[in-house]
């Protein structure tokens, strides 16, 4: 009886050392995320829903990560259904200023969270570096005209009045041609003129660059603080916006990048893709410039988990319409088009905003089924193919092409194929010698497939996949 019991404290023990130590995170050569041994696709959500029964949901269709609040309670939550969270450093992260505070508050947070076994990575404020731009640009191009001109227009004296009018004609006229500063300078004079200390006196676009300059040495000098403290990998979000070289100085302190790209519905008010591609497939885009923006790095894509008629509020009831959500197809392609073109995780942001009981939700619970289904797939080392694509002439000016991805998965590779295109086309997939008399299965229609001479002939319908699976 004794000895049974001394066994049964044994395990206890160690059951209690296993769950007081965090999980043991790592980067792949490849950019996989490693979690105790075994290479993970990265599956997120950022909303943690509370309703009963709906985090279940969530682990259930396959997701693994979670945007977790501050507290061991909810990180316990996670836990319990074998999934991991993030956490949120704050601007504590920050280091250009009240750096003594803010190293105490990533001492804290570390000490209270970094063994948590639910944690796996930590994330810096999200879109820091766009918005060290776009608050600027809310003020300066958008609400300050519109403050002067109205204090302008209650001038009694009519020559001051139209002088003032004239003058902020000019600033607007700088501003169109980029001369920042010195339209800046002059609507703070302005505001004196109206007898008002200007509301935000040197903030700007004139200056956000060394604005943006400051934010981004005092953040890589927190990732540092923080690694040496942490471990754990530490993820940036991006704006779908900025240039190379600015996103690449501000990767220098982050793990793992990438971006936010919500681009439906296509061509419409909201323009979420500023590249001159505003179809679904600018998501591989800005996927591949996340990964030029960061080599050798992680890339993990924020897609959309909403529709913009559901952040967008203020607007019409005909306008939200408008604005609708992703359908599933249109889920469907983002996510493999960010993958093929080299994505290590998939999360979706937005879906706090959308009923869990709408076929919206659902469905993208299915395209994260889908994932899950094939996640030893995803997760698998891409295979070395020159894979060339040549596809028979049609109609259209096909600007897009097809895109193809080898994954490296038990036994013979599997072909992950994506047609960026908005209409449909009959491909040649070639380069494939290695692979001679193999047949593949299309995993979702069955269509049976076999190599010959190199080289297997698709039919892609407009912006569709297919994930060809060998058959043994």
């Amino acid at each position: 009886m004794m000895n049974k019991t001394l066994i049964l404290m044994g395990v206890f023990f160690v059951s209690l050392c296993a769950s007081l130590h965090g999980v043991e995170v790592s980067i792949e050569a490849d950019g996989m995320l490693n979690v105790d041994g075994e290479r993970l696709f990265v599956l997120g959500f950022y909303d943690m829903p509370t309703a009963d029964g709906e985090l279940d949901r969530l682990a259930a269709a396959g997701v693994n990560l979670v945007h977790s609040k501050a507290d061991s309670a909810s990180l316990d939550l996670l836990h319990e259904r074998g999934l991991y969270g993030w956490l949120g450093t704050t601007n504590s992260i920050d280091l250009s200023e009240d750096v003594a505070s803010r190293e105490e508050a990533l001492r804290g947070m570390t000490a209270e969270f970094n063994d948590h076994p639910a944690l796996l990575v930590w994330e810096v404020p999200d879109e820091a570096l766009w918005n060290t731009w776009y608050g600027a640009e809310i003020w300066r191009r958008h609400k300050e005209p519109g403050e002067q001109k109205e204090a302008i227009s209650t001038i009694s004296d009519v020559a001051l009045r139209d002088k003032l009018s004239e003058e902020r004609e000019a600033i607007d006229r700088l501003q169109m041609i980029g001369k920042n500063k010195e339209a800046e300078a002059m609507a703070d004079d302005l505001w004196r003129t109206l007898g008002v200390d200007p509301p935000h006196p040197g903030y700007g676009l004139g200056n956000a660059e060394e604005r943006a300059t400051v934010q981004c040495a005092g953040m890589v000098k927190g990732y540092h603080f923080l690694k040496g403290l942490s471990g754990r990998p530490i993820w940036m979000n991006h704006a779908p916006r900025n240039q190379i070289e600015q996103l690449a100085a501000y990767n220098h302190g982050a793990d793992i990048v990438g971006c936010d790209i919500y681009p439906v519905p296509e061509n419409s008010s909201i323009d979420h893709s500023d590249l001159a591609n505003k179809k679904l497939s600018c998501v591989g885009d800005f996927t591949r410039r996340m990964g030029n923006a960061a080599p050798g790095k992680p890339v993990w894509m924020v897609l959309q988990g909403f529709g913009w008629g559901d952040i967008q509020r203020q607007r019409s009831e005909e306008e939200r319409k408008v604005l609708r959500r992703p359908s599933k197809s249109e889920s469907r392609f983002m996510a493999y088009d960010a993958i093929v073109h080299g994505a290590r995780g998939i999360l979706y942001w937005g879906s706090a905003y959308v009923e869990k009981d709408s076929s919206f939700y659902e469905e993208l619970l299915q395209v994260v089924g889908e994932l899950r289904d094939i996640q030893e797939v995803l997760a698998s080392p891409d295979a070395n193919f020159d894979i060339q694509t040549r596809f028979e002439q049609v109609q259209g000016s096909v600007d897009r092409d097809i895109v193809v991805l080898a994954k490296k998965a038990a036994g013979t590779p599997w072909l992950l194929v994506v047609n960026e295109w908005t209409g449909p086309l009959v491909t040649t997939l070639s380069g494939l010698d290695a692979l001679n008399g193999m047949k593949y299965r299309e995993r979702y229609s069955g269509e049976i497939l076999e190599i010959e001479q190199g080289a297997v002939r698709l039919h892609m319908s407009s912006r569709s996949v297919k994930v060809l699976e060998p058959l043994d």
